[in-house]
């Protein structure tokens, strides 16, 4: 079979000739590849590794980071922002909230500050279609509730929801609107080849919901069906990514029409591979579930590859699963057990 072919057999349930297989990873973790297999080009690295899924977004044409009087970078919807740094790398951390002294709606939108969609050039998802041609194309990162999130407090969130719902709930619109936005012009840039789009908000623990079913329903679903009706309307699969125990919020998703569900964290909760597939096997294609929490950054090379071939033979029966790490490959992953997890003998 070929890649895109055979993504769209296990989508369909069918049993493909293999499981078919997406690579996800920081930045650290590229660069690590692009020198094991001697290119500085990504698709060598999905050549290299024989990788079925290719995620296709626009470039973006970013300004010098600004920063602020006390050299804090200001970060998406104006939040301050610091870099934190460890071993392996380094990440941004919101030191300040920009909307966390707004009370009412009309002081979110004195304050948030939404980024202009014109740097981003979607005229060169043509150009990234093209390149991945022949392969499985995902693209997108909306959010109803991360994004507000790198703006406001998340435990602020919470308390807004049952203290000041319309607050909140204009926050929400604010940023959702903004995604649609830009989704909208990437579909029209991707003329029909994306053959599906990213929704990604958690909402659980690895223990448990964060919130109740009716708070979900309330605050978040509404959008969930919307964007679910955009990506249908240019006949995209809609995916959705939901870290932790995101089982008791399934029933939800195959009933709103999500066909894709990452990044099946099966350490959590009510998350077992077996349980999973035999409630939700036949409406769900689960993507992901590599798990990168021992196995991968800590595990032998023979536990890779038990966890591999368990998770293609249990997910990957009767088709319906898109073998990935559960999450971004982290940067303490050795290379060894990248090469292992994606042995074509695991699949």
């Amino acid at each position: 079979m070929e890649f895109r072919e055979r993504v769209i057999c296990a989508l369909n349930h069918k049993q493909p000739d293999r499981t078919p297989v997406d690579f996800q990873a920081v930045g650290e973790i590229w660069d690590i590849m692009l020198k094991h297999f001697k290119t500085d080009k990504m698709k060598d690295v999905l050549d290299g590794l024989e990788i079925d899924v290719a995620w296709v977004d626009p470039q973006v044409n970013r300004e010098p980071e600004k920063k602020d009087n006390n050299g804090l970078i200001i970060g998406w919807g104006g939040s301050k922002l610091k870099k934190v740094y460890n071993n392996y790398g380094a990440h941004d951390e919101v030191v300040h909230y920009v909307t966390q002294e707004c009370e009412t709606p009309q002081d979110i939108d004195r304050v948030l500050q939404l980024p202009d969609l014109d740097n981003w050039d979607f005229n060169s998802i043509t150009a990234n279609c093209k390149t991945y041609e022949g392969r499985f194309l995902i693209g997108g990162f909306a959010s109803i509730f991360y994004y507000p999130t790198l703006v406001r407090n998340m435990e602020d969130i919470f308390v807004d929801m049952m203290l000041n719902p319309k607050l909140i709930k204009h926050l929400l619109k604010r940023c959702f609107d903004w995604h649609i936005d830009y989704h909208e012009r990437l579909l029209k840039a991707g003329k029909g080849r994306l053959d599906a789009m990213q929704l990604a908000d958690d909402y659980s623990s690895q223990t448990d919901l964060l919130i109740s079913k009716d708070m979900f329903r309330e605050f978040f679903k509404p959008s969930m069906v919307e964007y679910i009706s955009l990506a249908k309307s240019y006949g995209v699969t809609p995916f959705f990514h939901c870290c932790g125990s995101a089982y008791n919020l399934m029933g939800e998703f195959v009933e709103m029409g999500i066909k894709i569900l990452d990044p099946v964290q099966t350490v959590a909760r009510n998350m077992e591979p077996k349980k999973i597939k035999a409630e939700f096997g036949n409406s769900l294609t689960f993507h992901g579930a590599g798990e990168t929490q021992k196995i991968l950054p800590h595990g032998t090379i023979e536990e890779v590859n038990q966890n591999a071939k368990y998770l293609s033979s249990v997910l990957g029966e009767n088709g319906g699963y898109i073998m990935s790490s559960c999450h971004f490959l982290q940067a303490d992953v050795p290379l060894e057990n990248i090469l292992a997890f994606y042995n074509i003998e695991n699949r």
